[in-house]
């Protein structure tokens, strides 16, 4: 996430208007606007905008920062969560926006792990989006410097790790997490992971480790799959553009789970990261 470019003082004030648009333009931005007030929808609205600095520095950073606060009733709260879907619903949204609802469904996430407000329907409907964001990406761009982030196989990622660390999911429902993980770890698209994706699919499989229900047996036959090669051998890999990018992510993958999981006093990881070891001599 890019840091905010200026210092924003909000007012949440609650509008029921589902019709809201970003106010917001690239010349507020220039004119270093110290201070600004927007409704919740009109936040929510700004998560389109082209400009990096509206909807990553101030639509994002605004709703998190209220979200994480706990600085919002709960019908406000649930008024979010019912637009963040809404506006997830609308097929016509830009890669960038696609991406930031996600993301903002992780803050909302969050919120519901810390203090449930949602159904298992709605927490259900999180998982579908999160699963289904992770192995069905339509641009894989990290960042562009006219648009900024994108990131949509990071914020997917984050979504999972929210979700993986709500107690109200079962074990059928994180084992599907993780699935949408692995593949995700080397997408069917020629695709070389650049911009700290796998980091962040790590950090969300490493919570999913944690969990008590998820066992190292599941966990070992998991990292057997994710290690094999796209073809018959890894040797095979430094013939295409296709081998090198399956290489390089699931080395990648497999690098940063050894960080994530080195030095821990929980036997689980530490006997996954031996596990990983194995694996990674074999991934080249």
């Amino acid at each position: 996430m890019i840091k905010p470019l200026l210092t924003f003082v909000a007012s949440f004030a609650f509008s029921q208007s589902t019709l809201a648009n970003c106010p917001l333009s690239l010349d507020d931005i220039k004119l270093e606007q110290d201070s600004t007030s927007l409704t919740l929808d009109q936040q929510i609205a700004c998560l389109s905008s082209d400009v990096a600095g509206i909807r990553d520095g101030i639509a994002f950073n605004m709703l998190s920062k209220s979200l994480r606060d706990a600085t919002l009733p709960l019908k406000e709260v649930k008024h979010v969560h019912d637009e963040l879907i809404r506006a997830f619903n609308n097929k016509t949204h830009t890669s960038h926006h696609h991406s930031f609802i996600i993301l903002s469904l992780a803050e909302v996430a969050r919120f519901d792990r810390k203090t449930p407000f949602l159904n298992n329907n709605e927490r259900k409907q999180l998982l579908n989006i999160s699963t289904g964001a992770l192995v069905n990406v339509n641009d894989y761009t990290g960042f562009s410097e006219d648009i900024g982030y994108i990131h949509q196989i990071a914020h997917a990622s984050d979504l999972a790790l929210q979700l993986s660390l709500n107690q109200a999911f079962d074990e059928p429902q994180l084992k599907a997490l993780s699935q949408a993980i692995q593949q995700a770890i080397n997408p069917s698209e020629i695709h070389f992971y650049i911009y700290g994706e796998p980091d962040r699919l790590v950090r969300a499989t490493v919570y999913l480790m944690l969990r008590e229900s998820m066992t190292l047996e599941y966990w070992s036959e998991w990292l057997s799959v994710a290690a094999q090669p796209a073809f018959s051998s890894w040797q095979e890999a430094y013939e295409t553009n296709e081998g090198l990018a399956a290489l390089h992510n699931t080395q990648s993958f497999f690098n940063r789970l050894l960080v994530w999981t080195a030095n821990s006093k929980n036997a689980k990881l530490t006997a996954i990261n031996k596990q990983v070891l194995q694996h990674l001599k074999t991934i080249q």
